[in-house]
């Protein structure tokens, strides 16, 4: 019994300790963009380097903040997030609750084929993509942007909902119907306030990839009032070296909206993966 409990004790002091590991690696990249952020350009370029700033030195920040065009590409960013994630939510929520609910000729066959277009990935589709916004006349606009992002995140989201939908009983939109809710009114006031774990989980997904996207946002756009935030980010590197205190500055302010949402909504979040969403099919 001691043999088994000492096996025991070493097994889960290995878990902790890789676990451990991974969370050291994860972490090291953003501690040390923090790190050099709150360092002026004479002590990011000392040699041999520091580990800790000997003093906080908030110039890079106040610098970041003080320019137009960042605040302009934060403005971008947020402006195409938000309608990324509300369009994509939509199209999600009926195109999910139709595969759950009623069977239509090659149903399988569509979802399946759904899903395989992410596969194809944003490189292979971003030449076309720009050949079909200069023809449709949407280059350099947001609804081009909002679009995009939405056409490529949409697949995965509404594989999520559809699954949810498939736990939530058939009985509880009869018994509305029973009580005088047509379909669309059971849908919204009855079906969608169940579906908040999965709506947060899909919301958060779709956020973070809208707010991180940069391959759509550099070849969908061209001028400086339609940029957004991670092509924005590109700009501090210069044909003069890289300005590494305003970029770390920068990249350390465009993480902090995505981790605000993040850890107000966790426990939808979580929910959303571990209460049916990605069960079924």
């Amino acid at each position: 019994m001691k043999a088994r409990s000492s096996h025991t004790t070493i097994a889960r002091i290995g878990r902790h300790l890789l676990l451990l590991g991974f969370v050291v690696i994860i972490l090291a990249p953003f501690l040390w963009s923090l790190n050099t952020s709150l360092k002026p350009l004479s002590e990011i370029l000392s040699y041999p380097p520091t580990l800790f700033p000997a003093k906080i030195f908030l110039g890079n920040y106040i610098n970041v903040l003080s320019q137009n065009e960042f605040r302009r590409f934060i403005l971008n960013s947020a402006i195409v997030t938000l309608f990324s994630v509300i369009l994509t939510l939509l199209v999600s929520l009926f195109a999910g609750y139709a595969a759950a609910r009623y069977n239509f000729p090659a149903k399988e066959f569509l979802m399946l084929l759904l899903l395989a277009g992410m596969a194809i990935g944003r490189f292979a589709n971003v030449i076309p993509l720009y050949f079909l916004a200069i023809k449709l006349k949407l280059f350099d606009t947001y609804l081009m942007l909002v679009l995009a992002y939405s056409a490529f995140i949409t697949p995965l989201i509404t594989w999520l909902m559809q699954s949810y939908f498939k736990t939530i009983p058939v009985a509880i939109e009869e018994a509305a119907k029973i009580d005088g809710c047509n379909t669309w009114k059971s849908f919204w006031m009855v079906v969608v306030p169940i579906m908040k774990p999965p709506i947060v989980a899909g919301a958060v997904i779709t956020m973070s990839r809208a707010w991180n996207e940069f391959i759509l946002a550099l070849t969908l756009t061209r001028s400086s009032d339609m940029r957004t935030l991670p092509v924005g980010l590109h700009f501090f590197l210069t044909d003069y070296g890289v300005e590494w205190g305003p970029l770390t500055a920068a990249s350390i302010l465009s993480i902090i909206p995505i981790l605000i949402v993040f850890l107000w909504l966790q426990r939808y979040f979580l929910q959303g993966f571990t209460s049916g969403t990605l069960g079924g099919s």
